[in-house]
Parts: structure tokens; sequence; C-alpha cells
């Protein structure tokens, strides 16, 4: 009986132990699934602000004369003062790579060049003449309402979300010819860069702007 009694209690042990392992199996498993599902929730929400960001945005341009729709792009600008680029980020300034790596969003044409701006004919800047962009006007700063924001000539430029965090905007305003089209028309791409790391695009949005539809 004794002998009995002493199989039997380790065995008991050995089905409370293998008990705890199972369990800490399921328990570590349900907690991987909660960590999973917060940064799950973590990155629809900031996708969701950074639409909303985008959407702002956009709205700005929605709102300008065609003539008013195009980026600062200062003589000798493109460096970075006090964090941003002064215009269209130039090869010194800390946002360059990203900016300039993303050229799907300038239509693939040729970045646009301080030393020599008429190499890069395609980028709507404040000294766009309209000159051989038929219909597309002048820019003129005249057009631009002061106060707005986001700004709408800023190439690079932080606009507060939702959430009450500031994403990094990217615009690009470039002349294109759509299909079938004869004439020229603005194309403004918005492009929404993640706060915790601004190599990740977060949002993206493009429309055309017409001179024959609006003003």
């Amino acid at each position: 009986m004794l002998l009995r009694a002493r199989e039997e209690k380790a065995f008991g042990l050995i089905e409370l132990v293998i008990a705890m392992v199972m369990l800490n199996v399921g328990i570590l498993a349900l907690v991987a699934t909660f960590q999973s599902g917060a940064l799950a929730i973590g990155r629809s929400a900031y996708n969701s602000n950074a639409s909303s960001v985008a959407d702002k945005t956009m709205e700005v341009y929605r709102a300008l004369e065609n003539k008013a729709i195009y980026l600062n792009a200062p003589a000798g600008g493109g460096a970075d003062v006090s964090g941003y680029p002064n215009g269209i980020p130039n090869s010194t300034s800390t946002w360059y790579t990203n900016y300039h790596g993303d050229s799907a969003a300038f239509g693939g044409v040729a970045y646009y060049d301080y030393t020599t701006p008429a190499n890069s004919p395609l980028w709507a800047t404040q000294a766009t003449t309209g000159t051989g962009y038929v219909p597309v006007p002048a820019s003129s700063s005249t057009y631009v309402p002061a106060g707005l924001s986001p700004d709408p000539t800023k190439a690079v430029q932080m606009v507060v979300g939702p959430d009450g965090q500031s994403y990094p905007v990217f615009t690009y305003i470039i002349m294109v010819k759509p299909n079938g089209s004869s004439g020229y028309v603005k194309q403004v791409t918005v492009v929404v860069h993640d706060p915790r790391s601004t190599a990740n695009v977060l949002a993206r949005q493009s429309s055309l702007f017409d001179p024959n539809v609006a003003p």
C-alpha cells in the first residue's frame, strides 16, 4: 500500500507540472494576442489620423485659385532653416533623402534644380510664368491668403492631426498633361509621413487642378 501511495503521489506531481506548462503556454499566447491587437489598433489610428491630415492639407488647395497653387523655391533656397527646408529641399536638407526619394510623387520628372531652375520647368513654383503651359496661369503670391494653415507654399511642414500629434507633410506640385489633353494642369500630391519614423508613408493623396474648370 505504501508503494502504491508513493507511485500515485509522483504521478500527481507530473500531472501538475504538465498542467502548469500548458497553462503558461496558453497565457503567453493570450498575452501575444493582446499585444498584436494593440499594435494593430495603434497602426490603424495613425493611418486614420494621417488620412485626415492629408484631407486637411488638400482642402486648402481646393479653395485656392490656380495661380496661387505653387511651392516656394527661393533662389538659393532648399536648406534647413529652424529645422525645416526653406523651399523644396536641396541636398543639404535633412529632409532631402525622404522627399527626393519619393520620385512617384513628382511624376518621375527631373528633381528641382536650384542651380539651374530651367532644367526642372515642370515644377510649379513662385517663378512659374505659365509660358508654354497653356492654360495654366502665372503663379502669383497676391492670390495666396495670409495665415493659411497648412501653408500651401511649403514643400515640407508639420501639420497637427486629430490626435494632437504633428505629422510631417510633403507636398509636390508639378505640371502634367492628362491623357487626351492638349493643355497642362497642376498636379498636387500630398504625402503624410509617420511622426515616429519619417521614412514611413502613412497616407497619400493626389489631385489635378485645371484652370479651365476652376479659376
